[in-house]
């Protein structure tokens, strides 16, 4: 039996919207806002918008290089060329605007996310009428995965939304063949790889698509070339900053010395396909078997070109982005997000098949319980990771250290606090002095390479005095098996420096940190720190700055 009653039911627009709304509200109100990053690249990418902003405000047009060292020597976690830079140009405004905060950051997100979900939603629709749309959206957008990376500031989500976005417009075009919808899918493809790269793969899935439904007919269409030609063009700074500036995303493609796995081998095939229970959801997971199945049962049944074309597009989607992620070295979970609507549209597909073949009130529940299944794992055994004492640090230093002083930073997470810090528009005077870019020379992470610069105890206790260092903010045995930390902690233990306070990092998830600990430098009373060399691995390049 069908289900009659499915079909009939059209939600309006508005109403798709506020439901849409309301969830993705109570995701990002479960989200830390307060300084609290998790994950090093966060702070980072928060930054980098507020460096823009900052840019703009002051115009250095007359040495824009030295107005951005001088940045990255008073905040330096700054990575604004190392990544593609389209999040950071729509943050500048929002900073601009509302001013600058992890809330603001974070906002920003959640318009991506909105966007993303929006166009899941009409993406869907052109498979699946009525309430069922917008089910497949939720399934999707409440992913584990997707939740938990999404409420973070992380590029994923700008990136996802874009490449939805760019789908739905590729689909119009296939359903209508107004020229204007394939220039449009081709923008908005070309801003989402200027937002990350990793969604390249979309490119071949459109043409193969097209390929298959139109044959040698779509090499004789001008508007296709001309689409082409323009995305390669608007794409050649791209590739020219990606290949200057960033060696190490290019790297990781083929030469990361402590990938997870070889990717030339069974373990790194099927890596990516072992995480799809964490990333979705068991209950989503066993629904894409079951529609796998049915798509294997059916295979045999007469389908027309356009069937036969969105079997492509689905499956090229899934398989394409599978080995593209893949052959990459480095592995995490996160990078293969942009593969998971067709998993998703397979679990519909089941739940399709059910409809057709039982009473109504069963595709009913399962159009409703799925979705719900994936918000409640998300809710509750997906949380977004959060570390505090950050701000508390920052807030301490802002209250006590001298004017145009710096503070010298060792632990993990020196991207939270230098964004916290410059957070405090009272404060801008202040500086950051990263002590692992003073005592060692790290080739992008520690895991690449890492070497220890040869100061003694005096000469390191005499160059945090000559940098104006007035307080040290330290995580106790941050990289200590490294003789150089070690020379640190035994610096910071003995006159001048004199511990003044403990903030605790208290987090949501097991962590090894053991708090922060604050030294004030009694040999100093503030002032103008003296020029320095600062090394950047990542560009192959030294600077000589004062702060």
């Amino acid at each position: 039996m069908t289900a009659p009653f499915l079909p009939g039911v059209r939600p309006s627009p508005a109403i798709v919207l506020a439901l849409l709304l309301t969830v993705l509200a109570v995701l990002f109100a479960l989200a830390p806002v307060h300084g609290e990053f998790y994950w090093s690249d966060a702070p980072r990418h928060a930054l980098n918008g507020v460096f823009l902003k900052d840019f703009i405000a002051n115009l250095p047009l007359d040495d824009p290089s030295a107005y951005a060292y001088r940045y990255y020597a008073q905040y330096p976690a700054l990575t604004i060329l190392f990544y593609p830079p389209l999040f950071y140009v729509i943050s500048a405004p929002f900073y601009a605007v509302f001013g600058v905060s992890h809330a603001t950051a974070l906002g920003v997100v959640y318009l991506h996310y909105l966007a993303f979900a929006i166009a899941s939603w009409r993406l869907f629709g052109f498979w699946l009428p009525g309430w069922r749309a917008p089910a497949a959206a939720l399934m999707l957008v409440c992913a584990p995965e997707i939740a938990f990376w999404g409420r973070q500031i992380m590029l994923e989500i700008p990136a996802f939304a874009f490449m939805m976005f760019s789908a739905l417009s590729f689909m119009h075009y296939r359903r209508h063949g107004r020229p204007v919808a394939l220039y449009v899918s081709a923008a908005l493809l070309v801003l989402g790889l200027y937002s990350k790269i990793s969604i390249a793969f979309m490119a071949p899935v459109f043409v193969l698509v097209l390929l298959y439904e139109r044959r040698l007919a779509l090499l004789r269409d001008r508007h296709a070339w001309i689409a082409l030609v323009l995305a390669a063009l608007s794409l050649v700074p791209l590739v020219v900053l990606t290949l200057k500036f960033g060696q190490a995303n290019v790297q990781s493609v083929t030469g990361v010395a402590d990938s997870r796995v070889a990717r030339d081998t069974l373990a790194g095939w099927i890596w990516y396909l072992q995480r799809m229970p964490a990333q979705l959801g068991w209950p989503l997971c066993i629904a894409a078997l079951a529609g796998l199945s049915v798509l294997f049962r059916e295979r045999g049944q007469t389908r027309t070109l356009q069937v036969r074309a969105d079997a492509l597009f689905w499956g090229s989607w899934l398989m394409l982005g599978y080995f593209f992620y893949s052959a990459i070295d480095l592995k995490e979970a996160r990078h293969s997000l942009f593969i998971l609507p067709p998993v998703v549209m397979l679990a519909c597909v089941f739940v399709r098949y059910v409809e057709r073949y039982s009473r109504s009130v069963v595709a009913l529940g399962l159009w409703f319980l799925l979705p719900t299944l994936v918000l409640a794992q998300t809710l509750f055994y997906r949380p977004v990771f959060q570390v505090q004492g950050y701000r508390e640090a920052v807030d301490f230093v802002a209250r006590n250290a001298s004017r145009d002083s710096n503070v010298m930073f060792s632990g993990y997470r020196d991207g939270a606090f230098i964004f916290n810090l410059r957070t405090r528009e009272d404060r801008r005077d202040l500086g950051v002095v990263r002590a692992d870019k003073l005592l060692l020379k790290v080739a992008v992470r520690r895991e690449l390479g890492v070497t220890e610069k040869a100061l003694s105890e005096d000469e390191l206790r005499s160059e945090i005095d000559r940098l104006g260092v007035h307080y040290v903010v330290a995580q106790p045995g941050f990289w200590s098996d490294l003789e150089a930390m070690k020379r640190l902690e035994r610096v910071l233990a003995a006159a001048p420096f004199e511990l003044v306070a403990r903030i605790a990092t208290e987090s949501n998830y097991p962590s090894s940190e053991q708090g922060l600990l604050i030294y004030r430098n009694t040999a100093i009373e503030g002032g103008t720190a003296a020029s320095r060399k600062i090394d950047l691995p990542m560009i192959n390049r030294s600077i000589e700055i004062n702060r």
